[in-house]
């Protein structure tokens, strides 16, 4: 989500110390010390109630803590094993278990969705299960369809109710010619596992993924069931004397499926990653599929693979994806060069773990952090960027403007701020508030890619 962080206040931590640990750059009482001032600053500007971070280095968890509050109504306090909503980082664990499907010849990337899911609409179009792990699919979002999703949030859906949402939809655009981030077609990718694991989605990552990993305390999220030490979601409402955190909007567990309704904690998901790209879960060759951007058919680059967002940061390598869901903010990151794995998880929808997780890393490895560029660029040039643009795959209108020789964006949705685009050199931009989050106009100065939690998404500007 486009959302800048706002300003805040106080913070308390708790640790839990990790026995045998790695010696590595950055580790021990330094590499504690930094993380605790890194994740002070964020929780100061009143992003989140509370975080919980987590840094694996050469396959060994070297630090996992929590900080601030997992809910302020009990004042229960964060600690390492805090479970927290984890969104769309559910998504590699889906595609990891589709490839062990396919590794066990029950499942294959180029099979038709409605070989699995034949009650599903597909007006005449083939669409492959590997379309829909890379978000090529064309299927219409559920979560990009306005008021007639946001009516039913509260509610717990049943697949064909959730579905008849987007079934009688327009294709965005013919299967295979273009990208758009699609929360529909992971949740089919859930049923078409159910389907050929025969079990619930939640039993399959209890069974092939959790158990033998040891994630014990990674699960599917419940409105009804009693889980020990979960973060409440809040979300922050600015107003006199500050502002001040509420409960966030309820919502139905069940409705984001294989596509966003796990529960995790940072130390789990680092464990998970760890497994995940050391051939634990599923074979090298299957990771390097999932880690490999779709190219599309006029050549480009999508920065996306198998539930996973492919790219750099600061001339790393960097794979990664982050998840956003009613009250809660993460990301799951990887850095292969460094055999570093960072996991930032915080109960508050305006705090960007993304941004928290790049903070880190230079804590990690013990550098300093390379200043950030802000260049200064002509205001004529400036003014050809200005507008209002429709971004592909989040289903918003965005505006681009000029104030005192500056560049700002604010997306048109509840609770999006304004925020400046700082200059890294041509049509390149980074947002002030989260420097991970890239603006590259196009060359007329009418279209932008937006990159963002592992995703690219389009924008045209409107006429």
């Amino acid at each position: 989500m486009l959302t800048p962080t706002l300003a805040f206040t106080a913070l308390s931590f708790l640790s839990t110390p990790i026995p045998g640990l790695s010696p590595a750059p950055g580790d021990g009482k330094k590499l504690e010390a930094d993380v605790d001032r890194v994740v002070a600053g964020f929780l100061e500007k009143k992003g989140a109630v509370g975080m919980s971070v987590a840094i694996a280095r050469k396959g060994e968890v070297v630090l996992a803590k929590g900080y601030g509050f997992a809910d302020l109504e009990f004042h229960a306090k964060c600690d390492a094993e805090t479970c927290f909503r984890i969104g769309s980082v559910t998504k590699q664990f889906t595609a990891a278990l589709v490839m062990r499907y396919v590794e066990w010849k029950q499942l294959g990337l180029d099979d038709d969705l409605s070989k699995y899911v034949p009650d599903f609409p597909l007006q005449g179009k083939h669409v492959t299960i590997r379309q829909l792990l890379n978000h090529t699919s064309g299927i219409p979002s559920y979560t990009d369809i306005g008021e007639a999703w946001e009516r039913v949030w509260p509610l717990e859906l049943e697949h064909a109710e959730l579905l008849a949402l987007v079934k009688d939809k327009p294709f965005d655009f013919e299967p295979g010619t273009k990208w758009a981030y699609d929360n529909t077609g992971y949740y089919l990718l859930g049923m078409v596992l159910e389907k050929v694991g025969g079990k619930p989605y939640e039993d399959l990552v209890e069974e092939h993924i959790a158990k033998p990993l040891g994630l014990a305390r990674t699960r599917r999220d419940s409105n009804v069931d009693l889980v020990e030490n979960r973060a409440q979601g809040y979300t922050f409402r600015p107003g006199p004397g500050g502002g001040t955190f509420a409960n966030d909007q309820p919502y139905g567990t069940n409705q984001p499926g294989a596509a966003g309704f796990l529960l995790s904690t940072a130390r789990d998901l680092v464990t998970w990653q760890v497994g995940l790209t050391s051939g634990k879960t599923v074979s090298k060759e299957s990771f390097a599929l999932m880690s490999t951007p779709a190219v599309l058919p006029d050549g480009k680059d999508t920065g996306y693979g198998f539930g996973l967002g492919v790219g750099e940061f600061e001339g790393r390598k960097r794979i990664s994806h982050g998840g956003g869901i009613f009250g809660f903010n993460s990301m799951l990151a990887w850095y292969p060069d460094d055999d570093l794995h960072i996991a930032v998880i915080s109960n508050g929808e305006t705090l960007s773990s993304g941004k928290v997780a790049d903070e880190l890393v230079w804590a990690a490895l013990g550098i300093e952090k390379p200043k950030e560029k802000d260049l200064a660029i002509p205001a004529e040039t400036l003014a050809k960027f200005a507008g209002t643009y429709r971004i592909g795959g989040l289903g918003l209108l965005a505006d681009v403007t000029t104030e005192d020789g500056k560049l700002f964006l604010q997306a048109r949705a509840e609770g999006q701020g304004k925020f400046r685009l700082k200059s890294q050199g041509g049509s390149e931009f980074r947002a002030d508030f989260d420097p991970s989050v890239k603006v590259v106009f196009g060359p007329d100065g009418k279209s932008f890619c937006l990159h963002q939690g592992g995703g690219q998404f389009e924008a045209t500007r409107e006429p």
